[in-house]
């Protein structure tokens, strides 16, 4: 891993993919790098399975910037937007430019977004892993356009649930890629979803309300037993800049090298 030491920048948007399986050891490590109201936090959850998440989730993410930024996972410092959305302080700026970057974790992945690159402005990331959608008609109503639900639910099971999981990753995406909430502004994009999904980076088209900034480009993928999307606001955004890596917590800190590309383009 050592392109990512000490501040490298970089024209790709790296997009890393890690199990949250850890060991004890692990856990140690991650946790010890945590700021003190992000230990407190842990403290307050009391499902297990939560605390995994929350401890994977952050520690990983520190330990992922400090390679983009030079600084330790410990020293890194946190700003978050109205809707929670977390960015670097500026404090934590040293002489590269500030990472952008997101994060979304569903079943057993977690998914991390980075970029250094002057053009990228913003970025906005979403998982989920495939599974059926409990109350698929009243979710079609409560979070898709008129046409979206009627498309979802024309479709039989299970390509009704993925298909609803593909409009939600994507929406999610781009609206934290705005950094405003999800639920109450997810029926103001509508997405045209005419490119099967594949496992290469499928461009996908968003239409949004008016008032609404558009999130910028989408693009959508597969992998065995999840989807992923990423919406990245940025002047233009090849398939190409997407470097996709997969690695674990434990090789993470071990500093082993991740394998990638992961996806075919």
């Amino acid at each position: 891993m050592s392109e990512f030491r000490q501040g490298c920048t970089s024209p790709a948007i790296d997009l890393w993919l890690l199990s949250t399986d850890f060991e004890t050891t692990t856990q140690q490590v991650l946790k010890a790098c945590l700021s003190p109201a992000e230990q407190a936090q842990l403290q307050r959850i009391r499902r297990p399975a939560v605390q995994g998440k929350f401890l994977a989730s952050r520690g990983c993410l520190r330990h992922l910037l400090s390679r983009y930024t030079g600084q330790a996972p410990a020293a890194l410092t946190f700003v978050y937007g109205p809707k929670g959305k977390p960015e670097l302080s500026p404090a934590t700026s040293s002489a590269g430019a500030m990472p952008k970057f997101n994060l979304s974790h569903s079943g057993q992945r977690l998914l991390v977004a980075i970029s250094t690159a002057a053009d990228v402005r913003a970025i906005g990331v979403d998982i989920e892993a495939l599974r059926p959608v409990t109350c698929l008609p009243g979710l079609c109503r409560r979070y898709l356009t008129a046409a979206e639900a009627e498309t979802v639910l024309a479709l039989p099971h299970p390509q009704a649930d993925h298909h609803f999981l593909r409009y939600w990753t994507g929406k999610e995406a781009c609206l934290k890629s705005l950094g405003i909430g999800i639920a109450d502004s997810m029926q103001a994009l509508e997405l045209r979803l005419e490119v099967p999904l594949t496992s290469g980076p499928t461009s996908v088209k968003v239409a949004t309300a008016p008032g609404l900034d558009h999130p910028g480009q989408l693009y959508q993928w597969y992998q065995p037993g999840y989807m992923g999307a990423i919406a990245v606001q940025a002047a233009l955004l090849e398939p190409e800049r997407l470097r996709f890596w997969q690695t674990t917590p434990a090789a993470l800190l071990a500093d082993c090298s991740p394998t990638g590309p992961q996806l075919s383009r």
